[in-house]
């Protein structure tokens, strides 16, 4: 009776580390950088019966997007670790931090910019019948939020 337990809760064990190793790792690849809103986007986009040309336009869109907004990203975690280095620094500089703080900001501003512009390029592709089936689908969506 007590190697059957031991099995069992070998085989218990076993069967959670394995769990928490998958779900540890599912953060990994192109979605842990925040691309969900693009994945969002195009999950949208399904939803309007685009024709073929209209889903190469978009896919081309997207991908210069999403190529410029890397460099953005790349830019925010070098201004995160520098503010990260700045918070333990066994010395405060006020002027260090704000020029730091401000360049996020910039940063910041400059991503919400190009996703504007982004949508609006897709917006660009779209029949009228398609936009007022996409202003709808995000009115449901904001009004759930």
């Amino acid at each position: 009776m007590k190697k059957r337990n031991w099995i069992i809760g070998s085989i218990l064990a076993g069967a959670i580390g394995i769990t928490g190793v998958a779900q540890a790792c599912s953060g990994y690849g192109e979605h842990s950088r925040g691309d969900h809103k693009g994945d969002r986007m195009m999950h949208v986009m399904k939803k309007l019966d685009l024709t073929k040309e209209q889903r190469q336009a978009v896919r081309n869109i997207k991908k210069e997007s999403r190529d410029q907004m890397e460099v953005k990203r790349d830019e925010m975690f070098e201004l995160r670790k520098a503010l990260r280095k700045e918070a333990n620094a066994k010395k405060y500089n006020a002027a260090k931090v704000r020029e730091l703080a401000d360049a996020k900001a910039k940063i910041m501003s400059d991503i919400t910019v190009q996703r504007i512009e982004t949508m609006n390029r897709v917006r660009k592709e779209l029949t009228p019948e398609q936009l007022e089936k996409l202003d709808d689908i995000k009115a449901r969506r904001f009004d759930r939020d």
